[in-house]
């Protein structure tokens, strides 16, 4: 095998820590989301005003059926350019759907979540290797809650179960 050919970055790529901080639930009637923040190190985070529109931004899409629900329990991952919704699947409980928006930048490059739009996973992939961090947190919440008798105060500890810090 020649290795030379294989695992070659492209010129110019930087690698950029990421961390990430919990900014609350999105709560719909079918739906309850934990929101996660991910941003590059060194960077403040996404500010107050554009973590509630975030909220409201998919709280629309979940009443205009845009969003699946499937158990009605998942998480979502805020980066700088795009929203990745992940469910937890009716059928296969153990399984993740996630759908992802990308979104741009507006006046004076603030983020701006009217340009967002549905991206397809196929071409985008489903997850980059900082989200990953937060899914193996999930990943472990979620079955700590399988494991368990699935009451409502089990929901709630799956609920309050989040991931901060460094990625």
């Amino acid at each position: 095998m020649v290795y030379e050919i294989l695992g070659n970055v492209p010129q110019g790529y930087v690698h950029k820590q990421r961390k990430v901080w919990s900014a609350g639930l999105v709560t719909a009637p079918s739906l309850v989301l934990k929101l996660y923040d991910m941003y590059v190190d060194g960077t403040p985070p996404h500010d107050i005003a554009f973590i509630r529109q975030s909220k409201e931004f998919l709280k629309k899409e979940i009443r205009q059926g845009k969003i699946e629900p499937y158990l009605g329990l998942g998480f979502v991952i805020l980066s700088e350019d795009m929203l990745n919704v992940a469910r937890w699947d009716t059928k296969y409980p153990v399984v993740i759907k996630n759908q992802i928006y990308g979104y741009g930048q507006g006046l004076l490059g603030a983020p701006d979540l009217d340009t967002a739009k549905p991206l397809d996973i196929r071409s985008e992939g489903a997850f980059c290797i900082w989200e990953l961090g937060i899914v193996n947190h999930e990943k472990n919440a979620w079955k700590r809650y399988l494991k368990s008798k699935r009451s409502e105060a089990d929901k709630m500890q799956y609920l309050d179960s989040v991931i901060e810090g460094p990625l």
